[in-house]
């Protein structure tokens, strides 16, 4: 049987709105409870663990209750070192990180065993560097890439990127990347079972990588993390995030202001009247427009002002109007679509 076939809408969270001193949260689809932004370690603070330490003791003394770390920003050991700094109780913190895709290292990987023996070695990595001995969520990074079953082809690379976490070529319909996210779900899979990892889930996962770890599946991913924000291609592109609600899979946004075209976004002349009529940001108009659809955030900044400002956001109870949500839809000027160029969607 389809794992995911089992899960309907009504196995979705649904985001709390309670009072301005109520942290808002997700319940994931067995039953773990997630706040509803998290403050990611990538971004500024990504290769640097040094700088890692203070931001990370800063956004949970903001009000900050999760952090989204992973193996790839090379950096986990500052995110450890600030959670001790900022003196909180581990139970009191939502611990997310990531494992790579399989075959990192160039090498082809298409052999028995090899991504899921990797899997685990990765997994167990995360933990001895978050001076840890379970994390909250666990997701693959991302698909991997694959052209002719090989990983010689620098076009598996971003230029800037010293190995395959975002994958320029993924065709998770091919039996070689499917073949791969099997054996990672699988490892996933037992870590969870083994009470290592309380979720586990997925980032940059279209709808074809999903129905392909779907094939295996004893556990049905609890988070797909996706680039999703103001200006891309209506609220639903590529149908990815319509698919993963359907399938009881929680849409977590990440760049939930612009991306790399963040800065057209957030002075452009409908995000400043709106943001204007309710005396907030444009950034905070950003933010509570992905929550009012429904999803979860995950956030980056190493501005302590900023981290305040995100922090209150979340708490507030205003709401964007009917009229500003269509406008909003409708924006086309941050119009990249990652989704598409991820998966390669027509």
């Amino acid at each position: 049987m389809n794992a995911f076939r089992a899960l309907t809408l009504s196995s979705l969270a649904t985001s709390t709105t309670t009072a301005i001193t109520t942290t808002p949260t997700f319940k994931l689809n067995n039953g773990v409870v997630m706040p509803a932004m998290l403050w990611g370690s990538g971004g500024a603070t990504q290769e640097n663990a040094t700088s890692t330490a203070p931001a990370v003791r800063d956004a949970l003394n903001s009000g900050f209750k999760g952090i989204d770390c992973a193996n790839h920003y090379h950096n986990q050991e500052g995110v450890a070192k600030g959670i001790e700094m900022s003196q909180l109780e581990r139970s009191d913190l939502f611990l997310a990180t990531k494992i790579e895709p399989c075959g990192n290292s160039r090498i082809t990987p298409l052999y028995e065993g090899h991504c899921y023996n990797e899997s685990l070695q990765a997994f167990d990595q995360n933990l001895k560097q978050l001076n840890t001995t379970m994390v909250d969520l666990t997701l693959l990074h991302s698909p991997p890439c694959v052209l002719n079953s090989t990983w010689a082809d620098p076009q598996c690379m971003w230029p800037d990127q010293p190995d395959a976490v975002y994958p320029q070529h993924c065709d998770c319909s091919r039996k070689e990347p499917c073949d791969m996210m099997k054996q990672q779900w699988a490892a996933l899979e037992l870590r969870y079972k083994q009470g290592k990892t309380r979720a586990i889930g997925v980032s940059n996962f279209c709808k074809p990588c999903l129905e392909c770890i779907a094939e295996i599946a004893t556990v049905v991913p609890a988070v797909n993390q996706l680039q999703f924000h103001i200006g891309m291609p209506g609220e639903d592109p590529g149908g990815l995030l319509s698919y993963s609600n359907s399938k009881g899979i929680l849409v977590q946004a990440y760049s939930p202001n612009g991306g790399d075209q963040h800065a057209a976004l957030l002075h452009a002349p409908e995000m400043v009247n709106i943001a204007a009529h309710h005396n907030v940001s444009t950034s905070a108009v950003c933010l509570k427009w992905v929550w009012m659809l429904g999803h979860a955030l995950a956030t980056s900044t190493t501005n302590i002002d900023y981290m305040k400002e995100d922090v209150a956001v979340s708490e507030s109870t205003w709401k964007l109007t009917e009229n500003e949500m269509i406008v909003l839809r409708t924006l086309n000027v941050a119009p990249d679509d990652p989704v598409k160029s991820m998966c390669l969607l027509e």
